[in-house]
């Protein structure tokens, strides 16, 4: 094979926040294809709200190289809060890269991430004729219409795009049994090759790695037992039933473990970020932080340093078919998880025996929870062995972007 293209609107590099999986599988492909690989990403960050410093003037891209692989960031538009112009922002990036994949050569393979869903790359490709993989890891416009979006020209523009992209795609991956089930209902190929694809971790980032207890110092919480939140803090996240949750928490149990104050740590950036803080200033939680987002690189390290981890998603139908990528990272870590995702995340904890499953939106029963789970020392922290053993043999990037090329190389 000569080249692979991956394309993720959303995607990042390590030295920012952000998943990096893409990142990683490019860099592998990078290293069995002839002609390297190439991952184009947007120029302005859906997490830090900026345009790359290199992105001045009337200059529509710029390239990193390193060894075979060569990381593209593309030029669009800024966008805030509002959805109509990060739905442009969204046009102007597909609009571009369906010009540049126009005037390529000696590609043989591209990969499409979704989310977004659009239409002038997929259409490039096909015009193109080379293979084109869609890489599932969010189901657009289903979950946004669970979340509330009622648009019907969105939806009708959104449903449009991700019919033409999944039916004109030459192979199908997911990061879930559930998003994966989901596509194949809405193909009209039923022969089509798809595959789950696993989000997993870089095991050398992950397993054995040490906290950096550096990262402690002049931070308020330091010292204390540390549960710790690393993510978006958006509307989907519902972290606003978490905080009632730990409201109940603190008024049921002395807030404190082995003469430790219990803390409760959220690192990210997000839409709801400083309503959080309002509503814990005004709760008086006071033992509740606040962090600011952190590079990819660094997850782990601040990871390392949590003694239980949390996570949490809106309680509505279509979320119980992802698999986050939380899972994998606080797993590999040997963390004991506290989750308030249902469906195949809550299944997969269960069956791992990894943590415990919460309903954060019943904030007594959940606060109780909370309270056994952390009491019970023995117990607590089998969980986060049991993770890691599961991470070993099921959640290794390498092993699952192996067979990623493997599934590649069965369709060209």
């Amino acid at each position: 094979m000569r080249k692979i293209v991956i394309i993720n609107h959303y995607g990042t590099t390590p030295d920012l926040p952000g998943p990096t999986r893409n990142y990683e599988m490019a860099r592998y492909f990078s290293e069995v294809c002839s002609e390297g690989a190439e991952f184009w990403i947007c120029g302005f960050s859906h997490y830090t709200g900026k345009n790359d410093k290199h992105l001045k003037g009337f200059k529509f891209q710029t390239k990193e190289k390193e060894s075979k692989l060569t990381t593209v960031k593309i030029r669009s538009t800024s966008y805030g809060k509002s959805s109509f112009l990060r739905q442009f922002n969204i046009m102007v990036f597909d609009f571009i890269t369906a010009i540049k994949i126009l005037f390529s050569r000696n590609i043989d393979c591209i990969i499409i991430t979704v989310p977004p869903v659009s239409i002038f790359s997929a259409l490039a490709v096909k015009i193109k004729k080379i293979k084109l993989i869609t890489d599932v890891e969010d189901l657009w416009p289903l979950f946004l219409i669970d979340m509330g979006l009622t648009n019907k020209l969105a939806i009708n523009y959104m449903n449009f795009c991700s019919n033409f992209l999944y039916n004109n795609s030459d192979g199908i991956a997911a990061v879930s049994n559930g998003m994966l089930n989901h596509v194949e209902k809405e193909i009209n190929n039923k022969d089509k090759n798809l595959w789950l694809s696993p989000l997993g971790v870089n095991i050398k980032e992950y397993i054995n790695g040490e906290a950096d207890v550096n990262l402690l110092s002049g931070k308020p919480w330091g010292k204390d037992f540390i549960i710790m939140y690393v993510g978006s803090h958006g509307k989907a996240n519902d972290l606003f039933s978490v905080l009632k949750t730990i409201e109940l928490f603190n008024k049921k149990k002395s807030v404190t473990k082995d003469g430790k104050k219990i803390s409760f740590i959220f690192i990210g950036d997000g839409t709801e970020k400083a309503s959080l803080i309002l509503y814990c200033k005004q709760s008086n939680l006071n033992n509740v932080y606040f962090e600011e987002s952190i590079p990819s690189k660094l997850v782990p390290i601040y990871l390392n340093l949590a003694d239980v981890c949390l996570t949490n998603l809106q309680k509505i139908e279509s979320f119980k078919l992802v698999r986050p990528n939380k899972l994998f990272q606080y797993m590999a870590l040997g963390k004991p998880i506290i989750t308030g995702i249902w469906g195949e995340f809550k299944s997969i904890i269960e069956e791992v025996n990894s943590g415990i499953y919460v309903d954060f939106t019943n904030y007594k029963e959940a606060s109780s929870e909370i309270i056994k789970f952390i009491e019970n020392e023995a117990n607590m922290y089998k969980c986060g062995e049991n993770g890691t053993d599961y991470i070993e043999k099921h959640g290794n990037r390498e092993i699952i972007f192996k067979e990623f090329h493997e599934k590649i190389e069965s369709v060209l």
